[in-house]
């Protein structure tokens, strides 16, 4: 498919996207059907049910999934440079630019699919977007939910990843009304944004309607979140009580 420039059709609503790391293992992803859901690599395993876009940026990635892809009856968005001249009618090509938040057909690499993965909800229009397996790191020596990955990220990889979400963090701060918000359940390495306990996440996210038409979106409902500069639960999966800072969406 030639360059595609998204509308806004996730105008105000909820963006939820899934990450690779090894904190959703056992994670119950049917409670995300009917949500707007971008799944990073892998995640469209998980089937259109849940994940209604799959985005990658790694042309070798591609070589190892396109042929089982093919048959995945979501939206299948690429930033590889490489694929760009492909003429397939089920890949969405889009412009990538290594740094920096990006509009139209361009996205803002950041040096991974998670990075990008942000620029593409703002472009749909997100108000609050919800980052989940965004880990940066392993977790029991496990650094994925799921075992389809073909070489895990090394240590200089998630370096590398964190050195570009902050690149993105600096860029968000033009858009005062967005919020990115990164459940966890304690073991994120993750520095900037604000984070909600993932126990926490589960409490409230079957109270969130499934994602309204953009004439019928209300205002999102009122969360707790923690400040980057909270402590971190110090147990993984542990609720506890620490400085909170109301925001109102």
């Amino acid at each position: 498919m030639p360059s595609w420039t998204p509308s806004s059709e996730w105008k105000d609503q909820d963006v939820f996207i899934i990450g690779g790391g090894s904190s959703l293992k056992g994670f119950d992803f049917s409670i995300l059907q009917g949500r707007n859901v971008i799944g990073c690599n892998d995640a469209w395993h998980l089937g259109v049910e849940v994940v209604k876009i799959c985005l990658f940026g790694d042309a070798s990635w591609w070589e190892r999934n396109k042929q089982d892809l093919k048959h995945f009856p979501g939206r299948v968005v690429t930033c590889a440079p490489t694929l760009l001249p492909l003429q397939l009618s089920w890949l969405w090509q889009m412009e990538r630019v290594r740094d920096g938040l990006h509009e139209g057909n361009v996205l803002g690499w950041n040096y991974s699919t998670g990075a990008a993965a942000i620029n593409l909800a703002i472009t749909l229009g997100a108000k609050r977007i919800f980052l989940l397996g965004y880990d940066l790191g392993p977790q029991n020596g496990k650094v994925h939910w799921h075992s389809y990955a073909f070489k895990p990220p090394n240590i200089e990889a998630f370096i590398r990843f964190s050195r570009g979400f902050s690149t993105l963090f600096q860029s968000l701060k033009r858009l005062p009304e967005l919020e990115v918000i990164n459940v966890t359940d304690g073991s994120s390495t993750l520095p900037m944004f604000d984070r909600l306990p993932m126990c926490e996440f589960l409490s409230i996210v079957k109270t969130l309607l499934p994602s309204p038409p953009p004439a019928l979106a209300g205002p999102p409902p009122r969360l707790a979140v923690m400040s980057p500069a909270s402590e971190p639960p110090t147990q993984p999966g542990h609720c506890q009580e620490q400085r909170r800072e109301e925001i109102t969406a």
